[in-house]
């Protein structure tokens, strides 16, 4: 076997697809792709265009990928996808797959073909490893009881409320919402029935959510919900809605029908709000001034209400001191 049959051989061995592409999108060569799950090797691509194989904007975006490598001499890494709608122009005989990812490194050759430069296009089929960081990215941001945002995911969202370039023009309010005497019920008929019952309040509540707001679980018991397009006024008469709705869905946990009820508070996103803390906190005084009006009621933050809280929290602490 010759030196130049047996360096073919080597290439077309490839697990991986191999391509040249010429800076303006020409097919140069193609090798390998055996374990690509394609079924089909691509050599009949040699000598068309990205733009006789792929859609428009597919192309256009590989050819900025090869434009980018060329001009700043540079290996690029992309991830890119094809699925049904997105397809290159595979044979007849080829099924079309539902989708696959890739993982293409782009590098400038130091060949020229018909007067253009030219980058080798490596191709790696990554599509286990990409659902599989996308199923680790879901468990990072998801609480895995309610398959709602968990508080990390929940106060990130919060925070790109405070970010410069955010549409403050659009009202924004936090709801703070905490399940009534939850210590009660777990103790009275079990944490597999608490469990339940919270489970039962998250999806009551994403259930009268529009698309462009936002539920987090926030602690055991405790939810925050972003309500994006809401003013005060008309966040707190949303706050009123939901608890009448969870306070007229009763909860099947096990034996049990428990008709549990929640405290909620109500605060807005303001302009000059520069840390979630605050906006938390705010939220968090309403939902407690809200508990010690006897529970299941919906509270607005205020001043008051905060110096209430204050006056309440010193009476404790001086009631302590003297037993």
């Amino acid at each position: 076997m010759e030196l130049s049959e047996r360096y073919f051989t080597v290439l077309d061995s490839l697990p991986d697809h191999v391509f040249v592409f010429s800076e303006s999108g020409i097919y140069v060569d193609v090798y390998g792709g055996a374990e690509n799950a394609t079924g089909f090797d691509c050599k009949p691509f040699i000598g068309q265009s990205l733009f006789d194989v792929a859609p428009p904007e597919m192309a256009h975006d590989f050819l900025s990928y090869i434009t980018a490598a060329l001009e700043t001499n540079q290996t690029q890494t992309v991830t890119y996808k094809f699925d049904k709608q997105d397809m290159i122009d595979l044979p007849a005989d080829v099924p079309v797959p539902q989708e696959i990812w890739f993982e293409g490194i782009i590098k400038p050759l130091p060949l020229v073909e018909n007067g253009e430069r030219t980058v080798v296009w490596m191709a790696k089929n990554i599509t286990e490893r990409h659902y599989l960081e996308q199923r680790l990215k879901e468990l990072s941001e998801i609480d895995e009881l309610t398959g709602v945002f968990n508080r990390r995911s929940f106060t990130s969202t919060l925070s790109h409320t405070l970010l410069p370039d955010h549409p403050h023009q659009q009202n924004h309010s936090l709801l703070m919402v905490d399940i009534d005497r939850f210590k009660l019920i777990n103790d009275s008929i079990g944490h597999v029935a608490g469990d339940a019952i919270i489970k039962h309040i998250a999806f009551v509540i994403q259930q009268q959510l529009s698309g462009t707001s936002y539920i987090g679980r926030i602690g055991g018991e405790e939810f925050a919900i972003l309500l994006s397009g809401m003013t005060l006024s008309e966040a707190t008469k949303f706050a009123e809605q939901l608890r009448v709705k969870v306070k007229d869905t009763p909860c099947i946990a096990g034996d049990y029908i428990v008709k549990p009820t929640i405290s909620i508070g109500v605060t807005s996103i303001n302009k000059d709000d520069t840390d979630i803390k605050d906006i938390l906190h705010r939220a968090d005084t309403a939902m407690y001034y809200s508990k010690s009006k006897g529970r299941d009621n919906v509270s607005q933050y205020s001043e008051d209400i905060e110096r209430d809280n204050a006056r309440s929290i010193d009476s404790i602490n001086f009631i302590s001191k003297l037993i």
